[in-house]
């Protein structure tokens, strides 16, 4: 009578190597490891209780999704970003994204145009307030309105697989959304285009707003390759006491 349950159970259970994999990406993807934290296979098996094997077959997968180098024989630490890597991200996100947000104009309604307008004029009136708060929330809306029409799965479930780079890079560079006037002019500029249904201009006006975010991220990066200091010496386990 129980065997559905427990076959289910058997089912939906993860693999020790996985669930520590999602783990440490939620860490490093938040910013709370640092790039250039030590990772050691010893560290992480004593922190959650497991043997060094899945604790090795998670850095590998940290290493195989690029969140991870190695630091040593059996020792990894968290990815440092290059600037090509940040730029290749960018590339990528321009891509994926300036296609999502055109397919979604395609099915956009009048309401949704008007919702559109509204904050924009909304995220303005924000800025002059100084309210970062309200800038924060219809900046977010903002962009869920560009990108909620698209219905193509495949190419939703593409940008799902890529936005944890794009994530980590707003997270280690990116905190704070840009609030300057020629942010808010670029956004209008996308949205009008948007609610034409203007590819060209759509493309155009993606492409220089995230090219300027580029940039802007680039030049918070403090060496060309490497930092010239030596990361700190962590290990996970008091890394993950400092998070806490």
């Amino acid at each position: 009578m129980n065997e559905p349950k427990i076959l289910e159970a058997v089912v939906e259970r993860r693999p020790l190597s996985e669930q520590v994999f999602h783990l440490l990406e939620e860490r490093i993807l938040s910013g709370k490891l640092a790039p250039g934290t030590k990772l050691a296979e010893e560290a992480i098996a004593e922190e959650f209780g497991i043997s060094r094997s899945p604790a090795r077959e998670a850095l590998i997968q940290l290493e195989r999704c690029g969140l991870a180098e190695k630091s040593g024989p059996r020792d990894r630490q968290v990815a440092i970003p290059s600037p090509k890597f940040i730029t290749d991200v960018y590339a990528t996100w321009i891509i994926l994204e300036t296609g999502r947000n055109y397919l979604s104009s395609l099915k956009a309604t009048p309401k949704d145009h008007k919702r559109i307008r509204e904050v924009l004029r909304l995220m303005e009136k924000a800025l002059a307030a100084n309210d970062m708060s309200a800038y924060r929330e219809y900046y977010g809306e903002f962009h869920v309105l560009l990108r909620a029409r698209c219905d193509n799965e495949q190419l939703d479930e593409a940008i799902r697989r890529f936005d944890r780079h794009r994530r980590w890079l707003t997270a280690l560079y990116r905190k704070e959304p840009d609030t300057t006037s020629r942010a808010l002019i670029e956004h209008k500029l996308i949205a009008k285009s948007y609610i034409k249904r203007d590819l060209v201009g759509l493309t155009r006006h993606l492409l220089a707003h995230m090219e300027h975010q580029r940039d802007q991220l680039l030049a918070r990066v403090v060496a060309p390759e490497r930092p010239a200091k030596k990361p700190a010496r962590h290990s996970i386990g008091r890394e993950t006491q400092a998070a806490e």
